[in-house]
């Protein structure tokens, strides 16, 4: 199988990535040009309000709040905040770790609404660095050798100008949601395993299993992988937290966190926000409101419950199994894909979990620029993925409210793509699709 990226030359990848960003651009001027009264909820509306530093509290107002519960009720963090309270503080004990050092900048006379803003400001910037470097490892190195450091820089440019209106990426950061951080690491980790790093992807993926735990999920990945050093590296971080955990906030606490995510696992939810099977299943279904979270989470529904189990266990062996039969394991796509797999597994994935998607529209899209019969897949999907679709919000309380979910769609098309897709056979890449270095 010949390699697609081979004779495109940088200048070239430029053009064609700046035609790309110009039909986004086009595509998400043209929905408000549709619903005009809707251009609030747009993703350019969202770029703009992130470019003058207008962002929200989202994951600060719920870390304060079981900071509260913690200093009120020591031993009963969840019991009082999750359960009686009916506060959404779904993070472990140890994201109160990171609420502290927020709070901890007063110290230095820096407020800490202003330290959590410069952290995820940090952490946005980092992830457009991260993107252009993912890209510029993904082609031959004849290309570079041939290329000047303008067209590189005019390639993190573009690059990082697609991060500020992906949906996923830019909204976690405008809601001053901790997913910015979490979206960051974990890009971060598909580049350094993309260089051929095991134990720094692993410590990264560890670690953001301290504000969100379903990354955990990578421990099997590493184990059916053999990947030793990655695996173990992962489990000392992981258990380096809940020790943290038990140690500062208690067992009971710990093991009460078990009991938030059984709870949430049973009932995931029915906001529109929520762009999951499970989310998709409950608005369909009238179950939960789609729109506030004032009435608490949905009730439990079985029939919703066992689809996202089958969905989740489907999605999970299809990302372990597809590869080892087509002889694609331990690739950099192999990694990618098996994020996109826990990403999707979970019963709330929000719409700025999806972050991570970006990369793997990067590891596609130098040989989909040179076919057109291949951007004409890959750049649907990606609309899908980068806009709110404002003009549908009006079928959010009708029966044909399924169109809401179209960021479900969309990455639900990029895992089948990637899971399918001929990869390229070139390994003489800096990177490249096949990236491998064994354990």
């Amino acid at each position: 199988m010949h390699n697609l990226t081979k004779d495109i030359s940088l200048p070239q990848l430029v053009r064609k990535l700046a035609l790309f960003l110009v039909l986004v651009l086009l595509f998400e001027g043209l929905l408000i040009a549709v619903a005009p009264r809707f251009h609030s909820g747009s993703v350019l509306r969202i770029a703009k309000d992130s470019l003058f530093l207008r962002v929200g509290n989202d994951s600060s107002y719920y870390m304060a709040q079981g900071d509260l519960a913690w200093q009120q009720h020591p031993n009963a963090i969840y019991e009082t905040a999750f359960f009686q309270r009916g506060i959404r503080f779904i993070y472990p004990p140890t994201s109160l770790l990171l609420y502290r050092a927020w709070q901890a900048a007063a110290w230095i006379h820096i407020p800490p609404s202003i330290a959590m803003n410069a952290m995820l400001l940090l952490a946005l910037l980092g992830t457009m660095a991260v993107a252009g470097e993912f890209l510029l490892r993904l082609l031959p190195d004849r290309t570079i050798l041939e290329s000047t450091p303008a067209d590189r820089w005019k390639i993190r440019v573009l690059v990082g100008l697609l991060v500020f209106v992906f949906l996923p990426i830019i909204d976690a950061y405008n809601l001053g949601q901790v997913q910015t951080l979490l979206n960051f690491m974990l890009m971060a980790a598909a580049l350094l395993w993309l260089r051929g790093f095991r134990i720094s992807p692993a410590i990264l993926i560890g670690l953001t299993c301290w504000l969100k735990p379903q990354m955990i999920l990578f421990l099997l990945w590493g184990l059916l992988r053999r990947q030793w050093r990655f695996t173990v590296s992962l489990l000392i971080t992981f258990l380096t937290g809940v020790l943290l955990s038990g140690a500062i906030f208690g067992w009971h606490n710990t093991l009460e966190y078990v009991r938030v995510l059984h709870y949430l696992g049973q009932r995931g939810d029915a906001m529109f926000w929520n762009q999951s099977l499970n989310g998709l299943l409950h608005r369909l279904m009238h179950v939960g409101s789609p729109v506030t979270s004032f009435y608490g989470y949905p009730p439990y529904n079985r029939a919703i419950y066992l689809a996202t189990l089958l969905s989740s266990a489907t999605m999970v062996i299809l990302a372990l199994a597809v590869p080892v039969a087509r002889q694609r394991t331990r690739t950099t796509a192999d990694f990618l894909l098996y994020a996109m797999a826990c990403t999707m597994a979970s019963p709330i994935v929000w719409q700025h979990h999806y972050g991570v998607f970006f990369l793997v529209f990067l590891l596609w899209l130098p040989e989909a620029l040179q076919h057109r019969h291949a951007v004409a897949v890959l750049l649907p999907i990606y609309l899908l993925m980068t806009d709110t679709w404002a003009p549908l919000t009006p079928l959010m309380f009708t029966r044909w409210s399924f169109p809401i979910s179209h960021v479900y769609y969309g990455g639900l098309a990029l895992f089948l793509y990637t899971l399918f897709r001929e990869q390229s056979s070139n390994r003489s890449s800096r990177g490249g699709v096949l990236a491998y270095a064994p354990d």
